[in-house]
């Protein structure tokens, strides 16, 4: 049990660690940066958009990019700020670090992020019109080729992932309708009375 509990230790810090150095590489990256608007960044040293930080979470640009992706960009990361998401993302890389030994863990953690980043982009183009989503498309697109390198592993930055998945999500996206959304409501409503422990009798 000791060799187990030293074991386990030694990942969590190990993840802890990575993060930290994530973190710092990228405060690093983005030292040389000029201020577009408050919260907004420009910087020549990164070949994609991201948005970094906790409690005041900075959106850092590519200078290369155009009007129309910074548009886009901003949109989506103001999304991001609105609904707190960098607060949860920390949580879930938290019981990551927890529960790293577990292999179902990494996969949740996974589409966990990838999830935060469809309802995103689910946000910003609820009132968008066809067109709109189109021009919204090719920026996720034009980011993405213009990305060299993946961004680090960082608890606290929100990047361009899954942009396959995103655009087919934007493209063939539809504002879901009453009834779809009490259908839902009724099916988690049911799931959780099914889940329920039934009462203790006598």
């Amino acid at each position: 049990m000791h060799l187990a509990g030293l074991v386990w230790a030694i990942g969590v810090l190990a993840l802890l660690l990575l993060a930290l150095v994530s973190v710092w590489k990228l405060r690093r990256r983005v030292q040389a940066s000029i201020e577009l608007t408050k919260g907004v960044r420009l910087c020549d040293a990164i070949d994609t958009p991201f948005l970094l930080g906790l409690f005041r979470p900075t959106v850092y640009l590519p200078s290369q990019l155009s009007q129309q992706e910074r548009d886009v960009v901003l949109a989506h990361e103001a999304a991001h700020k609105t609904h707190g998401d960098c607060v949860w993302k920390l949580l879930g890389y938290g019981i990551l670090c927890v529960y790293w030994f577990y292999p179902p863990v990494w996969l949740g953690y996974a589409l966990f992020c990838r999830d935060l980043e469809l309802a995103c982009d689910e946000r910003v183009v609820r009132d968008m019109t066809r067109e709109d989503r189109a021009a919204y498309s090719q920026a996720l697109l034009q980011c993405s080729l213009n990305r060299r390198r993946r961004l680090v592993l960082c608890p606290l930055a929100f990047g361009e992932v899954g942009v396959r998945t995103r655009v087919k999500s934007v493209l063939r996206y539809r504002r879901p309708g009453v009834w779809l959304s009490a259908a839902a409501v009724l099916r988690c409503a049911a799931l959780a009375v099914a889940v329920l422990p039934e009462p203790k009798t006598g």
